[in-house]
């Protein structure tokens, strides 16, 4: 009978043989902001390390433009941070400096210099109790499925995330927020950190549902954040878009189209698919697909994300 350890091993073994991975994190605070704490998809800085060791045995990282142009990409990993909270760069830089593995972050200009994220408002009012009102007062304004609960269909596609903010910000504007949450983002002002590891790309200006947008609000969302990122002539950039949310139902043809029209080479998804090495044609633009780690449950998400990728192959 094989220990756990040994069942790891032959588990990322065999996957590295027949897949590569995008990894995706969001916030890696060794401490997380109370207003912040349910809902926050964080990894703090010593749980990251053991992750990207442990991978770093079975798999080559690589940036991930190169990880993109790959043609077979069977063994190899890029790692990608969404919406640009400064914890990345504060305490999880020296993560990736003691294993050299480069990191891709991509950020959104509107809560770089003192505005604040609408998911983080969403995450406020969940764990400050006060759903029940807000609902009160904004409920009959958003489609709800039966027992959709809010953190749901605050991001349906069916509801324009930009009168989802509207709505947050009204209800909030009696609120005292606590004033660390205007602080948590890396800011634009003093500039994005130029660094040997580091690249940036394009996450949208307000981390909007594109599904939820018509063509104007979307071109205005993928436009400026690019026109914004190729103001910094010392970093550097990929042109791949990471789609906000990243699942199927969060972008559509016109995404693609406008993306493409804005000058980005490829679409990065969020759907915890592992895909296979070998790559096939693409229509459009070429997309690709990321897996969320979350705290202790890396094999496992990489298992069932692996299982999906195989279905998704299967079904092609």
């Amino acid at each position: 009978m094989i220990d756990a350890d040994e069942a790891e091993q032959q588990t990322l073994e065999g996957l590295a043989k027949r897949a590569g991975i995008v990894l995706l994190y969001h916030g890696t605070f060794s401490s997380p902001p109370a207003a912040l704490a349910q809902g926050l998809h964080n990894v703090a800085p010593g749980l990251l390390f053991r992750q990207l060791e442990t991978l770093s045995r079975y798999f080559r990282f690589l940036p991930l433009d190169e990880y993109c142009m790959a043609q077979d990409r069977t063994g190899l990993t890029a790692v990608t941070a969404d919406d640009g909270y400064r914890c990345i760069t504060d305490e999880a830089l020296g993560v990736f400096e003691a294993l050299q593995i480069p990191l891709t972050i991509f950020v959104n200009r509107a809560f770089m210099d003192g505005g604040i994220f609408w998911r983080d408002k969403i995450r406020f009012i969940i764990n400050t109790h006060r759903v029940a009102d807000f609902e009160h007062r904004h409920s009959d304004k958003f489609f709800r499925d039966p027992d959709q609960p809010f953190y749901g269909y605050t991001k349906d596609p069916r509801n324009n995330s930009r009168v989802v903010e509207n709505a947050l910000d009204d209800f909030l504007t009696e609120i005292e927020l606590p004033a660390d949450l205007q602080r948590i983002y890396t800011p634009a002002s003093t500039g994005l950190l130029a660094h040997p590891l580091l690249s940036y790309g394009s996450h949208s200006l307000n981390h909007y549902v594109m599904a939820s947008l018509n063509e104007a609000e979307q071109w205005r969302e993928i436009d400026e954040n690019w026109r914004f990122l190729n103001n910094f002539s010392k970093i550097q950039k990929t042109s791949i878009f990471s789609v906000p949310f990243g699942g199927n139902g969060d972008y559509n043809a016109a995404t693609i189209r406008l993306a493409m029209n804005a000058g980005h080479s490829g679409i990065l998804l969020s759907g915890g698919i592992v895909e296979p090495g070998a790559q096939s044609g693409f229509e459009v633009l070429p997309t690709y697909q990321r897996v969320m780690l979350r705290e202790n449950k890396m094999v496992t998400t990489l298992l069932r994300a692996d299982k999906r990728g195989r279905q998704t192959e299967r079904s092609d």
